[in-house]
């Protein structure tokens, strides 16, 4: 993921996770690439327009919930597979308020939590 070495980036990491968690387009995408799959692939199973998909997979890409793999085949050339790079995420309730966000990776990968605090407190 993201560095999120101060409280400001983590809190706007955190933000933008929970924005992007809260799409439903974004969450049938993720629970879709439980196995690696093209833009097309997920444009046929999801029943979603293609520009639309591209859009979710870079915001899921720049927040490390996906990861991008080049494929080369005889027939189609390079294209790219896409690919769910979290086990879970999970939000919780801390203390004063602050919402805690938990990704957790698969083996070999570290997790990371980050904290939301809201502005005005």
């Amino acid at each position: 993921m993201s560095d999120v070495g101060s409280t400001v980036d983590g809190s706007r990491f955190a933000r933008r996770l929970l924005d992007a968690l809260s799409e439903e387009t974004n969450r049938t995408i993720l629970s879709l690439l439980d196995e690696p799959a093209s833009v097309a692939e997920v444009v046929e199973r999801c029943d979603i327009p293609m520009s639309t998909v591209y859009r979710r997979l870079d915001t899921l890409s720049e927040l490390d919930l996906v990861t991008e793999h080049v494929a080369i085949d005889a027939e189609r050339g390079k294209y790219r597979r896409y690919e769910r790079n979290v086990r879970r995420v999970s939000v919780s309730v801390g203390d004063e308020g602050r919402l805690r966000a938990r990704v957790e990776r698969e083996k070999g990968n570290p997790d990371e939590e980050v904290t939301w605090e809201p502005t005005g407190r």
